[in-house]
């Protein structure tokens, strides 16, 4: 259902990280070049100026619930309708699922929020919602920090 070229870990020392000229999982020639981070096209202040900001500083398409709780949703292309990617624990998790929607998305033009998302997250088996959150899902587990090193 699911295809991924590298074996998830966040440790980056145990992977290679090397993104001069690797094949992603999305079928793209990805260079150091060519992917487009969320740090490099820095994110517009909201309108909002009466409420508290809830948008994470960082991390595109990712969102605070509860001051414990961070979630993730996406709208589709040229549609009104958002894809609801879910509720994680932590910021990076939730980060990851937007990489894995955009990339399904938007494909080489997506805004990532990690270099490494176009090759080390799973692709879905459609561009269907359900198979975008069930990849998201999949792709923000690998990432669910260790509870051993508390």
């Amino acid at each position: 259902m699911f295809t991924t070229n590298n074996s998830f870990s966040s440790n980056p020392s145990t992977s290679d990280t090397s993104l001069s000229n690797s094949e992603g999982s999305y079928g793209m020639s990805v260079t150091n070049d060519e992917v487009r981070l969320a740090v490099s096209t820095p994110k517009k202040r909201a309108g909002r100026k009466k409420f508290k900001e809830t948008r994470h500083p960082v991390y595109r398409g990712v969102r605070t619930r509860n001051l414990d709780k961070w979630v993730c949703e996406m709208r589709e292309p040229n549609k009104k309708t958002k894809i609801w990617l879910g509720t994680f624990p932590t910021a990076e998790m939730a980060a990851r699922a937007h990489d894995v929607a955009s990339m399904a998305l938007r494909g080489r033009y997506a805004c990532l929020n990690f270099a490494d998302s176009a090759w080390r997250l799973p692709k879905p088996a459609t561009t269907q919602a359900k198979d975008i959150q069930k990849a998201a899902v999949l792709a923000a587990e690998a990432f669910r920090p260790d509870k051993t090193l508390k």
